[in-house]
């Protein structure tokens, strides 16, 4: 919505940034201050007080019952996909359609697309070398790695990289899944030019304090890419016409540094 120009009147708080927005969002709210309603919970009574013209669900999990109940305080716009499913051109392009501004929406898509693809020029280097994207949290002894279908992935296969064999090969067996867990015992299965993990708060301290960890591969090579600041975590998994150019010439530059310690 604030990419096509609109301030909406509520929406979800980020907590890990001091006002609850995300960074490349504060220059398009035109000095309006939105309520900010607390992400993970459905407040209906909250979302009707706002008097909101129409509702946007599109990233989300809504069920039926949800879509139903919504649709009584203003007209509501799911996925056209999945729950949860839907990746950044399709919240553009049915925010678009829902604001009568389809035109716009397919421009900006075309933009940030031909931003990816100038980044991927800019680092010839980065062709077909291997990656993991992952996720760790305290307490679970894996790794999380994320399949070609998740968003995370997706743009980084869309510029020239290759997703690593060994998860390619979890792939085959969780076919409709967006990741899997590995158990850090069974990293030496694994490798790949470069690893890149997000981290909730405090995680990162407890991974790279993990000796299996500590002995994989690209963590052992310094071809590992440490995700906690929270610019970098967002602008990564909640991809957006506004993050890439907020966040991604810096991250694609991190990559190609990573990806220059050869195995």
């Amino acid at each position: 919505m604030l990419a096509l120009g609109r301030v909406p009147v509520g929406m979800h708080r980020y907590g890990l940034f001091e006002r609850g927005i995300l960074p490349w969002n504060e220059a398009y709210l035109s000095g309006q201050t939105p309520e900010l309603l607390q992400s993970g919970i459905l407040d209906y009574e909250a979302i009707a007080a706002l008097e909101p013209d129409v509702i946007l669900a599109i990233k989300t999990g809504t069920n039926e019952i949800e879509w139903q109940r919504l649709s009584t305080i203003a007209p509501t716009v799911v996925y056209a996909s999945a729950p949860w499913k839907a990746d950044w051109r399709e919240q553009m392009v049915l925010t678009g359609l829902a604001l009568g501004e389809p035109q716009k929406a397919h421009d900006l898509i075309e933009a940030a697309e031909m931003q990816l693809r100038d980044l991927a020029a800019a680092h010839p280097d980065l062709k077909d070398k291997t990656f993991i994207f992952g996720s760790y949290f305290p307490g679970e002894g894996t790794l999380g790695v994320y399949f070609a279908r998740d968003p995370r992935v997706r743009e980084l296969v869309a510029m020239g990289l290759q997703l690593a064999p060994g998860v390619e090969a979890l792939m085959a067996t969780e076919p409709d899944a967006n990741g899997t867990g590995v158990s850090l015992e069974e990293l030496d299965r694994f490798d790949a030019d470069v690893l890149i993990v997000w981290y909730g708060p405090g995680a990162r301290a407890d991974a790279e304090g993990q000796p299996l960890f500590k002995a994989f591969g690209p963590v052992r090579r310094g071809a590992y890419i440490a995700l906690d600041d929270p610019v970098s975590v967002w602008a990564t998994s909640a991809v957006s016409v506004l993050s890439i150019p907020y966040a991604f010439p810096d991250f694609v530059e991190r990559i190609a540094a990573a990806a220059t310690k050869g195995r």
